[in-house]
């Protein structure tokens, strides 16, 4: 299923509308006082509003640019930073208001994410890609346990963890299945991949993203048809476009293997 980044993408013009119009506002409002107190102070209080305004609304732009067209447009590791800690926060308040729902507006921003990570993939450093994955992907009463290691998965093909392993060893990236953000944390630490693949509910994956930061992460959103945290399922399709983003070449992936 094919997420739109739509949704995230017009809450942030809206936030951008409502900032511009509070800033605006709150200089009409303090204008006399400034002008009572002088004028030099008038002229200073003006540029700083109107510099602010442009590095904020700039800024801004080329994040929103560079997610439609998908070229980047922006220094280095600071359009995450905005997305997660500024505008995803901003946007959900915006959301609950306009009644979008949270599961929405996180399926959103993946979405926006990953057109991010697309726009900046001639900057993305291939050398070790780890492809991070949820427990709940694995059948419930499977007895070979990969959290520790996805080696002891059997390949039987009765869930999406063998077509995952198979696609790793074929491509050459490192795959390791995490039980909780916390275990995703710290194999990150020991891995330190140079980008990430992960898969998991939007919840989880807006905190990855954040938690990963300067980390580049393609995010997929996996699928429930049990309802969430039990034999979950994932788009092969999705993770082979994923790692052709991220590998810098196409890799292809075909139904039955």
């Amino acid at each position: 299923m094919k997420i739109s980044k739509k949704i995230f993408l017009s809450l942030s013009l809206l936030s951008l509308v409502i900032l511009v119009g509070g800033v605006a506002v709150l200089f009409w409002l303090i204008v006399p006082r400034l002008q009572h107190l002088g004028a030099w102070l008038f002229y200073a209080a003006a540029i700083a509003a109107g510099l602010f305004l442009l590095v904020v609304t700039g800024g801004l732009f080329l994040l929103f640019l560079s997610a439609l067209t998908e070229k980047d447009f922006l220094f280095p590791h600071g359009k995450k930073q905005v997305t997660v800690k500024v505008l995803y926060p901003i946007n959900l308040i915006l959301g609950y208001l306009l009644g979008i729902g949270r599961e929405k507006i996180g399926e959103s921003f993946v979405a926006f994410n990953n057109a991010l990570v697309r726009a900046s993939r001639k900057r993305l450093d291939p050398a070790r890609i780890l492809i991070l994955l949820p427990h709940c992907l694995q059948l419930a009463d499977c007895p070979h346990r990969v959290t520790s290691d996805i080696r002891n998965c059997k390949r039987c093909g009765k869930c999406p963890l063998a077509g995952l392993a198979a696609i790793a060893d074929e491509t050459g990236v490192q795959i390791s299945v995490a039980t909780g953000g916390t275990l995703a944390r710290r194999v990150i630490v020991e891995l330190k991949p140079t980008s990430i693949l992960a898969v998991a509910c939007e919840r989880d994956l807006v905190s990855g993203i954040h938690d990963a930061y300067p980390i580049p992460v393609y995010g997929i959103l996996n699928q429930r048809p049990h309802g969430p945290c039990r034999n979950t399922l994932v788009d092969m399709g999705q993770v082979a476009l994923g790692l052709s983003v991220l590998l810098g070449r196409e890799v292809k992936w075909k139904q039955g293997k």
